[in-house]
């Protein structure tokens, strides 16, 4: 590395071939980044956190060996934050010599917050029940709600303007119901997969 960032990959090195697949679970976020030493000497790497709005970067993770690194995000406080990945050639030279280059990433979101359901609102007219709620999200776009109908499957409803692209969305149901006691659920899920439900009984 001698003093230079990490380099790119190769034409035949690319993420997927180097680092594995990084797999999903709920409240984790993963990196993975590329580097090479001119030398061929061994990495080591330490990975910093801040906040776009915060100056001093925080230790996140030292003494990596690998490419890629996960962690639970459900500690930060939700916002944009940036990656900072030092690499090393220290495990092949002594401390005095070893050097070190950098990288920073963009920025990226930390949602762990479920969105809000605000006014639901059920009425039985007839054999039909009419349904209304309004879900709102602080940094991500909706991306799906659904309803279930006294326990039965949860089935996709869609947003009265058509198209699940907001922060902030309203729905509206007609739904065929025999007279007597319902209940309704709502459930709203953002783009990070935070889901938020809430119910009505319909007398």
């Amino acid at each position: 590395m001698r003093g230079e960032a990490p380099a790119g990959p190769t034409p035949s090195e690319t993420p997927a071939t180097i680092t594995p697949a990084l797999q999903y679970a709920k409240g984790f976020i993963g990196a993975r980044w590329m580097a090479a030493d001119p030398n061929g000497d061994s990495l080591i790497y330490t990975l910093e956190i801040r906040g776009v709005d915060e100056k001093q970067w925080k230790p996140l993770k030292d003494k990596v060996m690998d490419k890629y690194y996960s962690w639970d995000s459900t500690a930060f406080p939700d916002g944009q934050y940036r990656i900072r990945v030092t690499a090393s050639d220290t495990p092949s030279n002594p401390p005095a010599e070893a050097l070190t280059g950098r990288l920073e990433s963009d920025p990226f979101l930390i949602d762990n917050t479920p969105p809000r359901i605000t006014g639901l609102a059920a009425a039985l007219h007839n054999s039909k029940l009419e349904v209304r709620w309004h879900a709102a999200d602080a940094l991500s776009d909706i991306g799906k709600a659904e309803y279930s109908l006294d326990g039965g499957d949860w089935t996709v409803a869609a947003p009265t303007n058509g198209l699940s692209d907001s922060r902030e969305l309203d729905y509206a149901l007609t739904l065929d119901a025999t007279p007597g006691e319902h209940t309704i659920a709502v459930r709203v899920e953002d783009s990070d997969a935070n889901q938020a439900v809430e119910k009505a009984v319909v007398r």
